[in-house]
C-alpha cells in the first residue's frame, strides 16, 4: 500500500492521507473511504466513511465538494455545498465556505469561515450511553 502525505498542512492538523484527489481531478460519484482522503480538486458526490472505520476527510483551500461528507474528522479550507457529519471533530479554516448543516462532536472555527446552515452538536453523553449499551448486548 502506498501512503501519501500532503506537502502542506491544513491548519494545525497533521494528518496522513491514504488518497489525494489532485487539483486537476474532477470526480463525479460517491466515495466510500476507510482511512483518509484529501480533496484538492472537485468532487460532485458524497464522501462517506465506511462503517466501523476512523477516517479523515480534508477539503483544501481550492477544492470544491458538492455532496455530503461523513467521517470521524472533517477539515475544510475550501468550498462545500452539502452537509457535514463528523462523529469526533470538525475544523473550519478561515477560507472555508459551507452551504449546508454541520453535525459534530467538537468544532473549531477560524475567523473568516462562512457557514450558511445550522450547527448541531451531538449529545456526547447519549453517544457514550449508546456505546455502553451496545457493548453489553455483545457481551
Amino acid at each position: 500500500m502506498i501512503r501519501f502525505k500532503a506537502d502542506k498542512n491544513l491548519g494545525d492538523s497533521k494528518e496522513t492521507f491514504e488518497s489525494i484527489i489532485g487539483q486537476s481531478i474532477v470526480l463525479h460519484g460517491n466515495l466510500l473511504i476507510s482511512k483518509g482522503v484529501r480533496v484538492d480538486g472537485m468532487v460532485d458526490g458524497n464522501i462517506l466513511q465506511q462503517d466501523g472505520q476512523n477516517a479523515v476527510i480534508a477539503i483544501s483551500e481550492k477544492a470544491k465538494v458538492n455532496g455530503d461528507v461523513k467521517a470521524d474528522t472533517v477539515i475544510v479550507a475550501g468550498y462545500l455545498r452539502g452537509n457535514i457529519f463528523a462523529n469526533t471533530r470538525v475544523e473550519l479554516l478561515k477560507t472555508a465556505r459551507i452551504d449546508g448543516n454541520i453535525s459534530y462532536g467538537t468544532i473549531g472555527i477560524e475567523v473568516g469561515a462562512i457557514i450558511n446552515g445550522v450547527l448541531h452538536q451531538f449529545d456526547t453523553e447519549q453517544i457514550a450511553t449508546d456505546i455502553i449499551q451496545q457493548v453489553k448486548q455483545i457481551a
